[in-house]
């Protein structure tokens, strides 16, 4: 419990958790450690994103005192928690000041002392807002003189303040970066925390669970605040609320009597000659035995559990009342003492001698009267009641539970929910996603196989751990001419691979023609403004590094851009301003340019040809150190120029993807254009230097008005709406839908 100045000491703090264990983080203990037995710069700054375990590396040092293997200098430190919030709860200036220096009178008193301050913005901001700035001033000249030791934890989003806090903070601070576990300490995180969750929830998780848990939260990022954090914690949330939804369905009917409902209602369907049913070519007579069978199981499990529920709720109703009864029986007790000291106070004093010895006898002997003696027997008896009544309660809870455990599926559901991805789609095995990739892609982007087939083989090398370990995946450069696909592609990779284009990273390099673009990616030099921020490309990577990097037109990038990429391209890291290191080892990074994009319309080129002078003019734009580090030229991918078959395949797309809209939205509507229809209108409209930009924009000005036109003015109606091309005077004509309920115009 924190003291009077505050402070809580460090085996208190343990003592709160009795079952904490620090598991995964050895290398980062010892990095800690090491700090702290330091002589210059022995004060630390933690820095990770929310949920990396700060906080949890903090309590395993204290833990670490106790071990047969530790320091004798970690040993000797005196380890003391700021109660932060309870210093400032005043709001009283002077009251905070005077408990300010006092604690810092108790940290003086050895050079051993460790201040951790858990929140570092927190801190500072609230010294701020209470006029009390002196605070940090005090702390830094107490470091400077070497009377203590301070760990500060911070997030990263919240750097930029402690760093901006003091001009001294890089001088005396040493700042470790603490990152996401590596997928071995990860799971022992997270085996061993788990059993919290176990002991909350009273099931069991299974390794599946797990594992499941781990895979899709290293995968995916969602939205939702719990799941938006960092690993462990990630993981760690996705489980708690998945036994809170399994307990939630579990409780409400039990899992035996479920799977008994579910094999009578196959049994029900092959009786009825439904083909779907597994037990369709079973003899009649085997399946009403087995439905016989099922139905007395069935009605044996509903007369257990509706006994095991009256039990729980007549336990329930037996402890709301023995603890209502208990706040009674306690008022009385208040009352009667009140009315006891209110009488003891007009009694006269004893004048006798054998008067004043009976009164000295009772208070010696604790006496009191018969009528508190009485509630205070009540209050006995009822505390056992409620005891008693606990403890059966807990029995009948523990033997619902005893056969459930958290499976694969329950998570995958429970994630589903969460994330709005189909739950086939989640448990799609990443063997088979590989495999099949090459196939996804080539249905979203058409006429280039050769690119398709280079990208996919790359994310296979990479994905089965054949890649260098110091690069990223792979990294692509695309050339040829607008509209032929170069963007689609990465965005069809992202949804292929992450289920979701928003794993898309996209920076447009027109946005970093000047010189300062490389402070936007990185983050500004020291003594610029937003110095403290960092940059927008290391940050994004920090906050989800297993992500899809695009690099729009490059050729418009400053060229200080090239020689950051250079980094990432050959070394996998970058490292922000702030001394930060991100990983793009998970990452795959895909770059375009438009360079070269004339020879690709010239009809008196071939391909190859074109390609040929396209690869000179790379060389007069890009230094040859940065085209080789696309594998050695290998990744750097030209695309075809459409023809008009390809552009009737995107047309026949983008009709499809307008009906799957139209049905989305509830109506039974749906555009039918013949296949020759389709033709003239892409011979008509195609331009080889727009490419296929120019059907969606087609599509949305001259149908899509239509199909809106006929929702509003006809909601009912339903059919099909025929699109028909006049050649000659290149119009349209769309019939409304065959049936329809007009409405009445006035």
């Amino acid at each position: 419990m924190p003291q009077n100045n505050h402070l809580i000491r460090g085996r208190d703090k343990l003592a709160q958790q009795p079952d904490f264990q620090l598991v995964g983080r050895d290398k980062e203990l010892k990095q800690l450690a090491g700090v702290l037995m330091r002589k210059q710069a022995n004060s630390v700054l933690l820095v990770g994103t929310g949920g990396v375990g700060c906080s949890a590396l903090c309590l395993g040092l204290q833990a670490s005192k106790n071990d047969s293997e530790a320091s004798f200098d970690i040993i000797n430190k005196r380890i003391y928690w700021l109660d932060t919030d309870g210093l400032f709860a005043s709001g009283d200036p002077s009251a905070m000041n005077e408990h300010f220096q006092k604690l810092l009178r108790t940290l003086s008193r050895s050079k051993e002392s460790i201040l951790i301050i858990e929140d570092a913005r927190d801190f500072i901001e609230a010294a701020r807002n209470n006029g009390c700035t002196n605070f940090i001033n005090a702390l830094v000249r107490e470091i400077r003189m070497n009377k203590f030791q301070v760990i500060f934890e911070t997030r990263d989003d919240d750097l930029e303040v402690v760093l901006k806090c003091h001009s001294d903070m890089r001088e005396y601070y040493t700042m470790l970066d603490i990152k996401e576990p590596a997928h071995e300490s990860l799971t022992e995180i997270i085996t061993v925390t788990s059993k919290r969750l176990e002991q909350h929830h009273k099931i069991t998780i299974s390794e599946g669970a797990i594992a499941t848990a781990i895979d899709l939260t290293n995968k995916y990022r969602v939205r939702e605040m719990s799941l938006s954090r960092a690993q462990p914690e990630r993981s760690l949330n996705l489980l708690d609320r998945a036994l809170t939804t399994y307990r939630q369905r579990a409780h409400a009917a039990p899992a035996e009597l479920t799977q008994l409902n579910q094999q009578l209602s196959l049994i029900e369907a092959a009786i009825a000659g439904d083909e779907s049913s597994e037990f369709l070519h079973v003899p009649t007579e085997q399946l009403l035995s087995k439905k016989s069978e099922l139905l007395q199981l069935i009605s044996q499990q509903q007369e257990q559990w509706q006994s095991i529920q009256q039990q729980l709720r007549k336990c329930y109703k037996n402890q709301r009342d023995g603890e209502e009864g208990l706040i009674e029986l306690e008022n009385a007790l208040l009352k009667q003492q009140e009315v006891e000291q209110a009488q003891g106070d007009t009694k006269p004093e004893p004048e006798t001698l054998d008067q004043f010895r009976s009164f000295s006898a009772s208070l010696a002997a604790g006496f009191e009267s018969e009528a508190i003696s009485k509630i205070r027997a009540e209050i006995a008896q009822m505390e056992a009641y409620v005891k008693e009544n606990k403890q059966a309660f807990e029995q009948l809870t523990r033997q619902v539970n005893a056969n459930l455990c958290l499976d694969v599926d329950s998570v995958l559901a429970e994630f589903s929910a969460i994330s709005g991805i189909a739950t086939d789609k989640l448990n799609q095995d990443e063997r088979s996603k590989l495999l099949k990739i090459h196939s996804v892609l080539n249905s979203r982007v058409y006429g280039q196989d050769h690119a398709v087939d280079q990208l996919a083989d790359a994310v296979r090398v990479a994905r089965v751990g054949l890649k260098d370990p110091e690069k990223p995946q792979a990294s692509f450069m695309f050339l040829g001419p607008s509209g032929t696909g170069k963007t689609e592609l990465a965005k069809a990779l992202a949804a292929a691979l992450f289920d979701d284009e928003r794993a898309l990273l996209r920076f447009d390099m027109s946005e970093y023609m000047e010189k300062h673009g490389v402070a936007k990616l990185i983050g500004a030099p020291p003594g610029y403004e937003g110095y403290e921020a960092g940059g927008i490309l290391t940050n994004s990577m920090r906050s989800n590094p297993r992500v899809i990097v695009l690099f729009d037109e490059m050729e418009k990038a400053h060229p200080d851009v090239f020689n950051v990429l250079l980094q990432v391209l050959d070394d996998g890291r970058l490292t922000d301003n702030r001394g930060l290191t991100v990983s793009f080892g998970e990452a795959i990074i895909l770059m375009t340019t438009n360079i070269g994009q004339p020879n690709f319309l010239d009809e008196n080129l071939s391909f190859d040809e074109a390609v040929s002078e396209t690869m000179k003019e790379l060389d007069q734009v890009y230094r040859p150190e940065f085209l080789n580090r696309f594998n050695g030229r290998e990744n750097i991918v030209c695309f075809n120029r459409l023809d008009l078959a390809v552009v009737e395949k995107i047309a026949r797309r983008e009709i499809d993807k307008l009906n799957r809209q139209i049905k989305a939205s509830g109506k039974n509507i749906n555009i039918n254009i013949s296949d020759q229809t389709l033709a003239d209108i892409c011979q008509d409209i195609y331009v080889p230097a727009i490419g296929a930009r120019g059907l969606p924009g087609y599509i949305t000005t001259r149908i899509k008005p239509a199909v809106a036109n006929t929702l509003l003015q006809t909601p009912d109606a339903e059919g099909e709406m025929l699109i028909k091309y006049d050649i000659t005077t290149k119009q349209l004509n769309i019939s409304a839908p065959t049936k329809q309920a007009v409405l009445n115009p006035a």
